[in-house]
């Protein structure tokens, strides 16, 4: 039977945008933004708190797990104090990523076998305070048997090679694509894919076997900005006739 594919609004940059003024604005809102995610037709909000604090605050998480109309996935590094924030404001899901402070977004896939036992034992805290757990990994078979092996609940693709690459070497990714998707729900875990997916390509990732659900920012909040800067113009222009 085939599920319906849930769709997570990552309001990353939402909040990008508030802290190029230093968090010193009340807009933009993160749950004005959670409000019309949901109206739009989101299954839920995903948010990364990164340690380097670039967008996402600690106070954010407070609030939206605390208010938010949709399920908060938080995603966070393999990190004790993340997981204590994670467990202090109890979100539906937490999603494990790999991060770099030199990065501007994600770069790839965690490496499970390099963490196993540090991941293992954080994923079982969490499951035990009722926290669904995601890994953020590659489109690779031992990946994704280590990810069983350590208790996930899910996995989540990373589909920036995918949608970066182009013609034999687009197809050779979605293969591994295919067999990583096939093997995972095999072992039990739902399936998840994100990152760098646009509308053209969310529309060609819903072919993937036993995917459950996407997870999109950045180019959403780009089309946002492209659906509604002429009504932000207009509006604006009213004020100042």
């Amino acid at each position: 039977m085939k599920h319906k594919i849930s769709l997570g609004v990552n309001i990353d940059h939402v909040a990008t945008l508030r802290q190029v003024r230093g968090n010193t604005t009340a807009y933009p809102s993160l749950l004005e933004m959670v409000q019309l995610s949901k109206q739009g037709g989101a299954s839920q909000i995903t948010i990364h708190l990164r340690e380097d604090r670039r967008h996402i605050q600690d106070h954010d998480v407070v609030q939206l797990c605390a208010k938010s109309k949709l399920p908060i996935n938080l995603e966070i590094a393999v990190d004790s104090k993340m997981v204590n924030m994670a467990l202090k404001n109890k979100p539906h899901w937490v999603c494990f990523v790999p991060e770099k402070r030199q990065e501007l977004t994600t770069e790839g896939g965690l490496d499970i076998e390099r963490c196993f036992q540090q991941i293992k034992k954080l994923t079982l805290r969490l499951q035990s305070a009722g926290i669904k757990v995601s890994f953020f990994i590659e489109p690779s078979l031992k990946q994704v048997e280590l990810s069983a092996l350590a208790g996930a609940d899910a996995i989540e693709f990373h589909t920036g090679q995918w949608v970066l690459s182009q013609g034999v070497q687009k197809k050779k990714v979605w293969n591994h694509l295919v067999e990583a998707a096939q093997w995972g729900h095999h072992l039990g875990m739902r399936v998840h894919a994100g990152h760098g997916l646009d509308y053209s390509h969310a529309k060609s990732i819903v072919k993937l076997p036993h995917l459950r659900e996407v997870n999109i920012g950045h180019s959403l909040i780009c089309y946002a900005l492209t659906d509604g800067i002429k009504l932000a113009v207009q509006k604006m222009r009213r004020q100042i006739r």
